[in-house]
């Protein structure tokens, strides 16, 4: 593996973790219990394992599944978390 690809595996998963901070935060996942379920699972096993690939894939699929029962309404937080956790999956890095 080259040193580009590592850096890009290592800021994907920073990113993520940040991210995941960020919506642990906010009030409007607080207030929900699953998504505030969601966030610390996601959270403790990205912390245990290290592995953002598949916390990424298991996010993708939780917020997916609650998007679903939710009739498509999710908080902005949410949703912030899911494009990061595409982003991880893909690998794609944002240009700001």
């Amino acid at each position: 593996m080259t040193t580009a690809n590592v850096r890009l595996k290592y800021q994907a998963g920073d990113r993520l973790k940040i991210q995941l901070i960020l919506a642990a935060a906010n009030l409007e996942i607080q207030t929900d219990q699953v998504l505030q379920r969601l966030v610390r699972r996601a959270s403790r096993r990205l912390n245990l394992t290290g592995a953002s690939q598949p916390v990424a894939h298991q996010i993708a699929v939780e917020l997916g599944y609650y998007l679903f029962c939710h009739q498509y309404q999710m908080p902005r937080a949410a949703y912030d978390l899911l494009a990061v956790a595409e982003q991880t999956l893909t690998g794609l890095v944002p240009t700001y």
